[in-house]
């Protein structure tokens, strides 16, 4: 394990640690920190703190040099057929990784912020659902990461963010965004969930707002994602209309042909995220305008 802080140097003490630094929302939150001037300290497998998340010994080692002020957990398993084929995996990054850290939140009065998901609500249709209601539970992912949101608690003060997030280059490059990006730039074939709904977030309006949360005495269980519930065939089409690109060849379909049962109400209700931010999130034009805007970037174009 390698101890630099994000500066270079060896001093201890920093604004915040990433576990998933690198991954696609733990990549965001880094930027968006340090566009603020925080120090921030990427810890995962290939980053600046080199750091296996089932590795307890290396991951307390790096949370005790740098003591951190906030533990931003985005570390997870999100394949749900890879969660559904080694659930002793995906317990132990989705669910134990919260509680060691929740272990060492509390014993060093560092803030806990942990990352969790949208898979928890099925069978009614684009109704956006609150922090406090019941969950659904269909598969090894949504099972672990709920154990996750629970083990998170133990620290006080917690804050656990539900969401659904879309960016462009991920660390495995399977994401939707990748998906959805290829099929629309390249008109290929593929299958336009009309039945399957959510409330996705574009990841740099996320960094931006989970900071925003971060420094706030908000805890418990808050959703982050769109002000809006759209299908994710909305979603692909209403980034094909940002990019300007028509689709000809993706079909509608029904998220049911999944091999592994998977939630299809996933829309959040967003209110409470609204309060504490002072301001509205972005809804879905928005969402595919930031997309478009980015992909454009970084074609130079």
């Amino acid at each position: 394990m390698s101890a630099r802080s994000s500066s270079g140097d060896d001093r201890e003490g920093c604004d915040l640690i990433v576990l998933g630094g690198g991954g696609l929302a733990g990549h965001a939150v880094m930027t968006e920190a340090r566009r603020r001037g925080l120090t921030a300290v990427n810890a995962s497998r290939r980053g600046e703190v080199q750091v296996d998340a089932a590795d307890q010994a290396a991951l307390f080692g790096a949370l005790h040099t740098y003591r951190p002020r906030w533990i931003i957990n985005c570390a997870a398993i999100v394949s749900v057929p890879i969660c559904e084929a080694d659930p002793r995996s995906a317990w132990t990054i989705n669910a134990r990784l919260p509680l060691l850290l929740a272990d060492y939140a509390r014993s060093a009065a560092a803030k806990l912020i942990h990352i969790s998901t949208d898979h928890y609500y099925s069978g009614d249709g684009d109704r956006p659902h609150r922090e406090s209601e019941p969950v659904v539970l269909l598969n090894e992912y949504a099972r672990t990461k709920y154990a996750g949101e629970r083990l998170a608690m133990f620290a006080p003060s917690a804050l656990i963010v539900r969401t659904n997030l879309v960016g462009l280059k991920s660390a495995t490059g399977t994401s939707f965004g990748e998906w959805a990006l290829d099929l629309i730039l390249n008109d290929r074939p593929g299958t336009l969930f009309a039945d399957q709904f959510v409330s996705t977030l574009d990841i740099w309006s996320f960094a931006a707002a989970l900071l925003d949360l971060a420094a706030t005495d908000a805890a418990g269980v808050v959703n982050l994602a769109s002000s809006e519930v759209f299908s994710k065939a909305d979603l692909v089409l209403g980034l094909a209309h940002a990019l300007e690109r028509t689709l000809t060849q993706a079909k509608p379909g029904t998220v049911a042909s999944q091999t592994v049962m998977r939630p299809d109400s996933l829309g959040l209700d967003v209110s409470r995220a609204e309060r504490i931010l002072g301001r509205r999130l972005p809804n879905l034009t928005e969402v595919a305008a930031n997309v478009a805007r980015r992909a454009a970037a970084e074609d130079g174009t």
